[in-house]
């Protein structure tokens, strides 16, 4: 009764809703810029503003003034969730941006047990990665937040199902129309939550002509164009409107300037204003050591990456394990080339991204392969022992299985404790937002206009808090700050504790050519932009009265 308990989905659906509406509790907004960015978008949308963004957090795209086009370096869907939950409850509050996000979570562990089924000898111990479904280790803070990880791993998990697995009813035989046309729609899926999902795209084009191998017969060739057609037909009813949008927006299906960042020889001259220097005559100039140094240490972080998250370290010699004993499998062949795709991409062509935060993202795809592929390992092993040692196959999977079930509640807790309540136990996941508000509340004593443009690190944050539009301090010394400021009539300046732009006046608040120092509140510095002196005098009198 308890093993038939354990291969119920619906037992593992509740499970992973159940630990994740734990987590969510301390969780009380966005907490960083990513996720404040989704947010912000699905609140547009909810309140009919559709796809435009009251902020420019980068400049990449020239812009031409605020509201700016929405999703121009980053794609919608995680804003389309959150609207859609923000619509069902009928209200923009945070825990209605969150409800697909909670209700997708429960399916990772289904998945989990689903995927690895297929895979193992004995298919009764798919509940162990179950467990690590529902304790996903450190992606546990990304969860129920707006946000890509959700989306992005439970995409890569049902385009594996269906690519891969035997005939189902659902999804139709290994070569059939309906089969293609699912794996579309997911790769659709996965292009409209990440930039980088459109590999999966040619991913699944790929499984298309590896399945069919068209070259052998008339009839596989007939095949072959029916799913490629079944694949580019699925991708479009999920991207079709998006394409539309861009072209009428940017009058191309594109939008511009995301090849810009190609060429970046910092990561924050994602931030830089004007960004015409960001061209390969530039990178070349930076010099091949440093552009060598930027990719070993984007290869260093990337790997940390995948031997803690990824691997939650003891499953990496498992993962790799069950890459041997599945080494003939389409499946894992497959797993193993976008494995070493998405790795490659984030560490040697978008280093700077990859490294702050893109690998981290775009692994996350593959997560719930890599723990099917960690519990195949396991069973190996422990067959291995059975032989040498006389293990008892059952005590030990159970034995283990629990322990590294445990092993990623750990890193979960420990995260979570690390990332929402800090060294001295205090919630510091919402201290940002709460800090924007207060910030809020001082403008508006200021009689600073909720029109009025400032400039601060985290656009989209500042947004959600105050309902304030700003842009992003710039990458580069005052005179860029001053330039940005004058494109965009930007009127105040704040700068704050994790200041990385103008960290040098951050650190020595003070007067300079254009900017007159007003005060500091709440470890905030105020500084107003130089219209006209009056203007600089009265703020300061305000402020300090």
């Amino acid at each position: 009764m308890g093993r038939k308990f354990l291969h119920s989905y619906w037992f593992w659906y509740f499970s992973g809703i159940i630990f994740a509406l734990i987590m969510m509790q301390f969780q009380k907004g966005p907490g960083y810029m990513d996720s404040a960015y989704y947010t912000v978008g699905g609140l547009q949308l909810f309140e009919g503003n559709g796809f435009i963004e009251p902020f420019i957090w980068n400049y990449l795209a020239d812009p031409k003034g605020i509201p700016a086009p929405a999703f121009v370096y980053w794609m919608p869907l995680p804003s389309l969730l959150t609207f859609l939950g923000m619509w069902l409850g009928r209200s923009p509050d945070f825990f209605w941006a969150r409800l697909f996000f909670l209700l997708l979570t429960g399916l990772l562990p289904v998945i989990s047990v689903y995927l690895t089924k297929s895979m193992l000898r004995e298919p009764e111990y798919s509940w162990i990665a179950g467990g690590l479904g529902v304790f996903p280790g450190v992606y546990t803070l990304y969860l129920t937040i707006p946000e890509t990880f959700v989306p992005y791993m439970v995409g890569g998990g049902v385009f594996l199902i269906i690519a891969f697995t035997g005939d189902n009813p659902w999804i139709g035989g290994e070569e059939s129309f309906r089969r293609f046309f699912l794996l579309g729609m997911i790769a659709g899926w996965m292009h409209l939550t990440r930039a980088d999902g459109l590999i999966w795209l040619v991913s699944a084009l790929g499984v298309v002509i590896w399945r069919t191998q068209p070259w052998q017969t008339v009839a596989k060739l007939r095949i072959a164009i029916s799913g490629i057609i079944g694949i580019i037909l699925g991708y479009l009813i999920l991207t079709g409107l998006w394409y539309y949008r861009n072209w009428m927006v940017f009058g191309a299906l594109i939008p511009p300037g995301n090849s810009k960042s190609l060429w970046l020889t910092s990561y924050n001259q994602l931030y830089a204003f004007p960004n015409d220097h960001l061209n390969v005559s530039n990178w070349l100039r930076s010099g091949w050591p440093a552009i060598f140094r930027a990719r070993l240490d984007s290869l260093i972080l990337n790997l940390q990456n995948f031997l803690v998250v990824q691997g939650s370290v003891v499953l990496v010699p498992l993962i790799l394990a069950g890459f041997w004993n599945k080494r003939k499998s389409p499946m894992v062949l497959f797993g193993i080339l976008m494995g070493v795709l998405n790795f490659g991409l984030m560490t040697f062509v978008f280093p700077f991204a990859g490294a702050r935060g893109g690998y981290l993202h775009s692994g996350a795809s593959l997560q719930i392969f890599l723990w099917s592929m960690a519990i195949v390992g396991l069973e190996r092993l422990i067959h291995w022992m059975k032989k040498v040692r006389g293990w008892n196959t059952r005590t030990a999977m159970s034995l283990f299985g629990s322990f590294f079930i445990f092993l990623n509640l750990f890193i979960a807790v420990w995260f979570l404790n690390q990332r929402i309540f800090g060294d001295d136990n205090t919630l510091i996941w919402n201290k940002s937002i709460d800090q924007y508000q207060k910030v809020g509340e001082r403008l508006t004593r200021l009689n600073i206009s909720m029109d009025a443009i400032g400039m601060v690190n985290n656009p989209p944050g500042f947004y959600w808090a105050t309902r304030r539009p700003s842009i992003v301090i710039p990458d580069g010394d005052i005179t860029h700050a001053l330039a940005a400021a004058k494109q965009f009539g930007a009127t105040y300046l704040l700068l704050e504790v994790n200041q990385e732009n103008l960290i040098e006046l951050y650190l020595n608040p003070r007067d300079l050519e254009g900017i007159r120092y007003v005060g500091t509140y709440d470890n905030v510095h105020y500084f107003w932009i130089l219209q006209d002196t009056k203007g600089s005098m009265r703020l300061e009198y305000q402020f300090k009265n």
